[in-house]
């Protein structure tokens, strides 16, 4: 992949992933994806991702900062939503809450095909 392109493609990603594009997000990724270390299908993925925008409807994902270094894209998120239901045992109170976020993903042939990430969840306890 020529430099950029990475970046450009998971931008693209975000756009979904905030637009609640479900099968556009299921697009970029690998039918067989693995999540820190634990073996997903790409259903179980996208699952994941409702499950959080179950308890943060509004929940946005913003690109900071990456490093492309392919196959690997490094990026800072700064994530915010407001949280409807239970979360780490904090209430679904529509407190707005804000993190940050940090993730590792291998590319192959143009999908997501390994996720290495954290993210402060302690702050969407706040």
């Amino acid at each position: 992949m020529r430099n950029g392109e990475l970046v450009r493609m998971y931008a693209a990603y975000l756009t979904a992933c905030n637009n609640r594009s479900w099968e556009t997000i299921a697009g970029f990724v690998h039918s067989a994806i693995l999540v820190n270390g634990d073996q997903r299908t790409r259903e179980q993925y996208v699952e994941d991702i409702k499950r959080t925008v179950a308890v943060f409807p509004d929940y946005t994902w913003e690109l900071r900062h990456s490093v492309e270094q392919p196959p690997w894209l490094a990026v800072h998120l700064h994530d915010t939503g407001t949280r409807h239901q239970s979360f780490l045992g904090a209430p679904g109170d529509l407190s707005a809450v804000d993190t940050d976020e940090f993730a590792m993903y291998r590319i192959a042939d143009g999908r997501i095909a390994e996720l290495w990430g954290t993210a402060d969840n302690a702050r969407l306890r706040l």
